[in-house]
């Protein structure tokens, strides 16, 4: 994509997703384990499908069969990257210290020619993008709250407790209560809004910070320079 000098979201987006990885680039998911996730995540879906249809019509085998083969897919599809978030959170708890300073000394001449491009532009742009980006996450607040309300401190345990849930009616997954299914489908929508919601808030806070370093910049060397 060519080089864009004109302050947009899009622009600014594009120059951060060009930044190099740091030693923190190890929190990110691999693309193998991406597609491990969309992978279980049609597991748990096709998991699902049977135990619904049981309320609506006779069991037969083949609902078993697929409850069995979806949630064996979902298994196996999503072991690999609980194992991995498992061992990257001890590893990043043991070394945070180290990998903290390393990363920082990593991002901060990139953070720095990013916010000299912003400063670059107009004040005005810049105060416009800023508004736009406080409005957006006042916005995103309000919807977060009125669909999960304190819940998206919970993270992965709404996840966690819908796995429960089928785990303890492996054995009669077909006979598994209403109630039960309906829980474990509303947590796991649940987990799925407040991670997205969370990942979107984290990037609107990202733009943000250098929206405001990059005013407050322009302001001081215009100071300097009265």
């Amino acid at each position: 994509m060519p080089t864009n000098d004109t302050l947009s979201f899009a622009e600014l987006e594009r120059r951060l997703r060009e930044l190099p990885e740091g030693p923190s680039a190890i929190l990110n998911t691999p693309p193998l384990y991406r597609i491990a996730n969309m992978v279980g995540g049609v597991g748990c879906v096709l998991a699902l499908i049977p135990l619904i249809l049981v309320r609506i019509l006779p069991p037969a085998p083949w609902m078993l069969t697929l409850v069995q083969i979806a949630f064996a897919i979902m298994v196996v599809a999503w072991l690999p990257v609980f194992v991995r978030q498992v061992w990257t959170l001890g590893m990043t708890m043991w070394n945070w210290r180290r990998e903290q300073v390393e990363q920082l000394d990593h991002d901060r001449p990139e953070f720095e020619a990013i916010i000299a491009w912003l400063c670059q532009q107009p004040v005005h742009a810049l105060s416009g993008c800023q508004r736009m980006v406080a409005l957006t996450q006042r916005q995103l607040m309000a919807k977060i709250s009125l669909l999960a309300g304190g819940l998206d401190r919970l993270g992965i345990l709404p996840a966690m407790a819908a796995v429960y849930l089928f785990l303890r009616n492996v054995g009669d997954i077909l006979d598994m209560p209403l109630w039960e299914v309906l829980v474990a489908v509303l947590l796991i929508l649940l987990w799925l809004i407040i991670t997205l919601a969370t990942l979107m808030r984290i990037r609107l806070q990202l733009y943000e910070s250098l929206l405001s370093e990059a005013l407050k910049m322009k302001a001081g060397s215009q100071t300097v320079a009265g």
